[in-house]
């Protein structure tokens, strides 16, 4: 029982002393130290302390000293200044640091949102009248107002929503145009069809999705102005529609007016196909599609939102193999097979890389950089008391110009030296200085007699610049994995690059050494003869030996340079307690 408690308080005391120890120095390369916390760390990244047998810890160890002698001979030898290198670190940190450059909570919520609208499809109608981002706001209330007129019309009945779209909306698509030759390009009387997620922009999108069918929204900014969205349908996604159909143009169709000689027609058709006769051949000889005449009729399968609403509308309508009743378009009557409606196979970690990708390429992202942005003022209690004062200054300029002046001239304008900082965060202070040479971009541009909207927008979008550009800089102290990513990174391509130096280069320019090495190891390969192999078989085996022999005395003038030592106690004592 003694021995068993003396074997406790022995293993406890133990634990308690490599606690202590674990920020101690492992070893030594020159004078840069390694402690027994970092090379723990590094084993475990891609091995199991527990699981490691001594010769295999052991290896590791001197596999990283190794390492760290070649990275510190890089160091010295300044091959990290090289211009080719510090682009290619520069662009890994830039590519490292995004995912701390986003609100994670809101890029998860968009991830899921995007889930979801993605099995879904949504079938819309709007009308748009145009107004400018940077738009005064009595124009901007002005075009809100006018749409809620337009609003109460259709809702009070005084108009239908196609008849008000063809009336007020700005959207060109929305009314029938005659082009050239006299062809008329009939409008949509503002319906869009069927669409899903990321097929229109996010704000739009985002109304459609959450609006009851059969209702009408609010009006809704979006960068072309604002829209009434009246969602008519939503239904199960469909990718693609496979039918095969019989066309009789008629010029009428698109007025609901059924000529007598294709009433005629189209009643012969529905008996001959209650008779038996084949979908295929009646398309054959009666279809006035050409691209699908050859093929019984048969089309191409499409996505739902190729074709107007009320054509996809029928499609999805009908069972497999179901046929339609004829239904007019703007070219024709119809008469539709469906062949299947073709749906996604729904993958859970497909679609949400899918969806994670697409988000990252689309600008509701810029929702989580935003959610961010905020975040950050409140981290470094951002404030912006000198924002007034530095304006009235810039206006008394601005709107006296018809044109925004080139920053040398507002810089010397008298009494700008004067002001306090138009902003301050983190104990940085963002001077009207700072922003004048921000706006300097727009030297020359119209104001359009809107300088104090210029100034508003343009200063939000500045200080985003001015924050994002300090936490990018500011990742490595903020964030400890950030910054061993980032030297990880950097001592690898130092390695990659003395390794290509001292050892590869050398080896394949330099032919003569190469054969010169291969008659002094060529009796250490033989043939069933006893001779030794000759050098072109033999050619890979020389000159990966050579490169080892290279490596070896690389190794030994660097540790001539930078001596080696190791706390063999401490390194005794990761072994005990691994």
């Amino acid at each position: 029982m003694k021995k068993f408690i003396l074997f406790i308080c022995f293993t406890a005391f133990l634990c308690v002393t490599f606690a202590q120890n674990y920020n101690a120095v492992l070893f030594k390369v020159g004078d840069e130290s390694v402690t027994a916390k970092e090379f723990i760390h590094t084993f475990n990244k891609n091995n199991s302390l527990k699981k490691a047998t001594e010769s295999e810890l052991r290896d590791y160890l001197d596999l990283y000293i190794n390492f760290k002698l070649k990275v510190k001979d890089g160091l010295d030898f300044q091959i990290d200044t090289a211009l080719v290198f510090q682009k290619e670190l520069a662009s890994y940190r830039s590519q490292s640091a995004q995912p701390y450059l986003i609100d994670r909570d809101v890029s998860e919520q968009l991830i899921n949102e995007g889930i979801e609208r993605s099995k879904q499809m949504v079938r819309a109608s709007h009308i748009l009248l145009m107004c400018d981002a940077d738009a005064a706001p009595k124009d901007t209330l002005a075009v809100y107002n006018k749409m809620l007129d337009i609003r109460k019309k259709v809702i009070s009945g005084a108009l239908t929503f196609p008849q008000a779209a063809v009336q007020f909306s700005e959207d060109p698509s929305a009314r029938d145009e005659v082009g050239q030759g006299g062809r008329v390009q009939f409008g949509n009387k503002g319906d869009l069809g069927y669409f899903t997620v990321f097929e229109l922009i996010y704000p739009f999108e985002s109304v459609a999705y959450k609006t009851p069918v059969g209702t009408i929204s609010m009006p809704v900014r979006t960068q072309f102005g604002y829209h009434l969205i009246w969602v008519q349908d939503k239904q199960p996604i469909v990718s693609k529609i496979d039918i095969s159909q019989i066309l009789l143009l008629d010029s009428n169709a698109r007025y609901g007016i059924l000529s007598p000689d294709i009433k005629i027609l189209l009643m012969e058709i529905q008996d001959a196909i209650k008779n038996g006769e084949s979908f295929e051949t009646l398309a054959e000889i009666h279809t006035d599609d050409p691209m699908s005449k050859q093929k019984g009729g048969k089309l191409e399968p499409f996505p739902p939102s190729r074709r107007p609403g009320d054509f996809i509308k029928q499609c999805i309508s009908l069972q497999k193999g179901q046929l339609s009743e004829p239904f007019s378009s703007v070219i024709g009557w119809h008469i539709i097979r469906l062949n299947e409606l073709i749906r996604p196979e729904i993958k859970d970690d497909e679609v949400r890389y899918s969806i994670t990708t697409k988000i990252q390429r689309d600008p509701r992202s810029a929702k989580s950089v935003e959610s961010l942005i905020e975040k950050l003022k409140k981290e470094y209690k951002y404030s912006e008391k000198g924002k007034n004062d530095a304006f009235e200054f810039l206006l008394k300029k601005l709107n006296a110009e018809n044109k925004m002046p080139s920053a040398e001239e507002l810089l010397a304008v008298q009494g700008i030296n004067k002001l306090k900082p138009m902003a301050t965060f983190a104990n940085q202070n963002v001077t009207i200085q700072d922003y004048i040479q921000f706006l300097n971009r727009f030297s020359g541009d119209d104001l359009n007699q809107q300088a104090k909207s210029f100034l508003d927008l343009n200063f939000a979008n500045y200080i985003k610049e001015v924050i994002m550009k300090y936490e990018f800089d500011n990742l490595e102290n903020k964030y400890p994995e950030y910054k061993e990513l980032i030297l990880e990174y950097h001592h690898g391509m130092i390695l990659f690059e003395m390794t290509n130096e001292k050892i590869w280069n050398v080896s394949l320019k330099d032919s003569a050494k190469i054969e010169e090495y291969y008659e002094k190891i060529k009796f250490d390969h033989l043939d069933k003869e006893g001779n030794p192999k000759p050098f072109s078989e033999i050619r890979s085996i020389v000159l990966t030996e050579y490169q080892n022999d290279l490596e070896k005395m690389w190794l030994e003038e660097i540790k001539e340079r930078y001596p080696v030592w190791i706390n063999e106690e401490l390194y005794d004592l990761i072994l005990k307690n691994k």
